[in-house]
């Protein structure tokens, strides 16, 4: 492949060196001029995979998780803070004034995703005595501390098949109207704007068991704190379809009887899961 090059060389110089030492001189030319070249190329290559590496490793982070950030929140413990930005703050930490959307309540685990509570928290009946769901017998929504209904974020679909009145006149259900409307009432946006709901019994007792540390964490918030009162679920009595269930923050426990739908009036949070 030096031939020509030897050949040129030779008639330049106007040599009369043998051929074959000028065609000796081309071959260690053009070898190390290719060896020049596959090192450069090399460094360019693996500079390349770097890149590539690095590109795919960030796309990696920023897929994982969910929320209008991105965030992944499976890293996250009881107390932290999900700021209105969709970002986390951890509980050792003071967020600042009028940024905090939602409190961890329940950390990822296999089977359920994180789950928050909403910092603003209000008082008022289950529904009004000209609701539907006044005297109906709503199985679909019977539930307690440790089974049957458990996860409450299907319970208004659940609502609207058993009561005629729900999608029409959802102000018929003033604490499950709370906690539907809590992201447009505390001026959430993007991610946060949807997904919030009236908890179960079974949802509540989860906040009772780590009460402290998220009382704790409404407080620095600027929020409301369980403290020792009542709180709705979004479960019937089964017993009795007048009466619907609460949780005594108190000691954890469900009255046999609950409270009156539309005559008692209880405290009222909404959650929602993160993940």
């Amino acid at each position: 492949f030096a031939l020509p090059y030897a050949e040129g060389l030779r008639c330049k110089l106007n040599s009369k060196l043998p051929l074959f030492f000028l065609l000796q001189s081309g071959v260690k030319s053009q070898i190390y001029k290719r060896e020049v070249f596959m090192k450069k190329h090399r460094w360019f290559a693996a500079l390349a995979v770097m890149v590539m590496a690095l590109a795919v490793g960030g796309c990696s982070d920023s897929s994982s998780g969910t929320g209008n950030s991105g965030v992944d929140y499976s890293k996250y413990q009881v107390g932290d803070f999900v700021l209105k930005n969709g970002t986390i703050l951890s509980k050792d930490k003071t967020p600042e004034k009028d940024t905090v959307a939602a409190v961890i309540v329940r950390a990822d685990t296999l089977t359920k995703p994180a789950l928050g509570v909403g910092i603003v928290h209000n008082q008022m009946v289950w529904c009004t005595e000209s609701a539907a769901g006044y005297n109906t017998n709503i199985t679909a929504l019977q539930g307690d501390k440790t089974s049957d209904y458990m996860d409450g974020s299907d319970g208004w679909d659940k609502l609207k098949a058993a009561c005629s009145d729900a999608a029409s006149n959802p102000e018929n259900y003033p604490a499950w109207n709370y906690s539907l409307t809590y992201a447009k009432n505390n001026g959430l946006t993007g991610d946060l704007a949807t997904g919030w709901y009236l908890p179960t019994v079974a949802e509540l007792y989860t906040i009772y068991q780590d009460k402290t540390v998220v009382d704790a964490s409404l407080s620095k918030a600027g929020g409301s704190t369980f403290g020792t009162i009542y709180y709705w679920s979004c479960c019937q009595t089964p017993s009795n379809c007048y009466y619907a269930r609460a949780l005594d923050f108190n000691d954890g426990c469900v009255d046999s009887l609950n409270y009156h739908k539309s005559n008692d009036s209880n405290y009222v949070c909404s959650v929602r899961a993160f993940n």
